[in-house]
């Protein structure tokens, strides 16, 4: 009798455990799905109200995309970016960019579309549209100057790349402005010394 006891417990617990875990896991993402939107928009408003981006800020976005060269002829890189300036994320509701490829006299290989969105605060998200049409969120997060990050192609549509965020603002001078040259204190520069 102990031992059909000790198989009838062992049996509940184990029936328990597994209810109470796929319980937990439902419970999980409804949260997931029901509250984290709305923790994320409060953490964001908070952002963009405490820690906004000066007014003078000027945020440059570079992706560089790799490919493979089959020829020599053929570019290796592939670029496009993007200058935000500081008055238009710090709009209410941000800022959005959309940035397709030029063509160039060889064409282009990276058939994808870089869509930004600044906030305020500086949170920048940044994506990539490739020919499937799943837009791919290569960052999401607070912009930091000099940052740079890895991101994965998409077969058809892009090659792998790096992602490369600059502050582009400059501090100006304080103090008077004095001249560089002797010439242009009295006046006496030759405009010819300053042609080919």
């Amino acid at each position: 009798m102990t031992v059909f006891k000790t198989h009838l417990s062992k049996g509940l617990i184990a029936i328990l455990a597994a209810v109470g875990g796929a319980g937990l896991e439902a419970t999980t993402d409804l949260v997931k799905k029901n509250f984290e939107p709305a923790l994320v928009s409060a953490r964001n408003a908070v952002e963009d109200w405490l820690a906004p981006l000066p007014p003078e800020a000027l945020i440059g976005i570079n992706l560089m995309f790799y490919t493979p060269a089959t020829s020599v002829d053929q570019p290796w890189a592939e670029a496009v970016s993007a200058t935000i300036p500081a008055n238009s994320c710090r709009e209410p509701d941000g800022h959005d960019i959309v940035r397709v490829f030029d063509e160039s006299p060889n064409g282009h290989r990276t058939n994808a579309v870089m869509m930004i969105h600044c906030r305020p605060s500086g949170r920048v998200s940044i994506g990539l549209a490739p020919q499937s049409g799943q837009i791919v969120n290569i960052y999401d997060g607070r912009f930091k100057d000099g940052e740079k990050k890895g991101f994965p192609g998409v077969p058809g549509s892009y090659h792998a790349g790096v992602l490369t965020m600059y502050r582009l603002d400059a501090v100006k001078p304080s103090g008077p402005l004095v001249p560089v040259n002797k010439c242009q204190i009295d006046n006496s520069c030759d405009m010819k010394t300053f042609q080919d």
